[in-house]
């Protein structure tokens, strides 16, 4: 089953018809009551995560269901001109020359990433150090203009911190973020992909098992 897609802004216009598809989604699939919260909770997040994106910016929500498998996404094109997007490159980045740990920072950096354009974010990578091109990266790929070319994953990024906690203060951080992170503890996956024209986000929650 594939909902309807409803059109979202980050000042948070559409978001309470978006909630009310994921409230019939969770009914319609014969969610019970923590289920249904739980899809909720995500598709939540997703719009508090979008909502801390700098500037004024639509997107599209929708939701997948397959086998009791719930894919909540949000996609959003680029829509502005170079020097917009390069203002907007300096805001977003606040001139810190920091990568960010938090998992919802480093979500929000990825859809940051995606609507001010590939070539930006190269030039962020370049400028700024490792960033989002740290813990949770997966390789670019060789793609067509509108497939990923970067791309983001929640488990791998768990699973890099984890490997790693020995080694500074910042990943100690980050697994405590981790462990604290609604997002991180509901969800089963969370990927981010950065395209030539915009960015997609999508969080995964399976209900087969414990979680109906």
């Amino acid at each position: 089953m594939i909902t309807e897609r409803v059109k979202i802004t980050n000042d948070g216009a559409g978001m309470d018809t978006a909630l009310a598809l994921t409230d019939r989604t969770a009914e319609a699939i014969g969610l019970d009551k923590r289920g249904s919260f739980h899809l909720r909770l995500l598709a939540e997040e997703m719009f508090s995560m979008f909502r801390a994106v700098t500037g004024n910016l639509g997107a599209e929500f929708w939701i997948e269901e397959e086998g009791r498998t719930c894919r909540l996404n949000l996609s959003a094109k680029h829509e502005l001109a170079y020097s917009e997007r390069r203002e907007f490159l300096s805001v977003a980045t606040g001139g810190k020359n920091s990568a960010p740990m938090g998992i919802m920072d480093k979500l929000r950096e990825v859809i940051e990433a995606g609507l001010y354009g590939i070539e930006e974010s190269f030039a962020m990578h370049d400028k700024y150090g490792a960033g989002m091109f740290g813990y949770g990266a997966m390789d670019i790929m060789d793609a067509g203009m509108s497939e990923a070319v970067y791309a983001w994953s929640m488990q791998k990024y768990k699973s890099e911190v984890e490997a790693n906690l020995s080694e500074d203060e910042e990943t100690q951080e980050a697994w405590d973020e981790l462990e604290k992170s609604i997002i991180a503890n509901v969800a089963d996956e969370v990927k981010a992909s950065v395209r030539r024209d915009g960015v997609e986000l999508v969080v995964i929650k399976n209900f087969a098992q414990g979680d109906k």
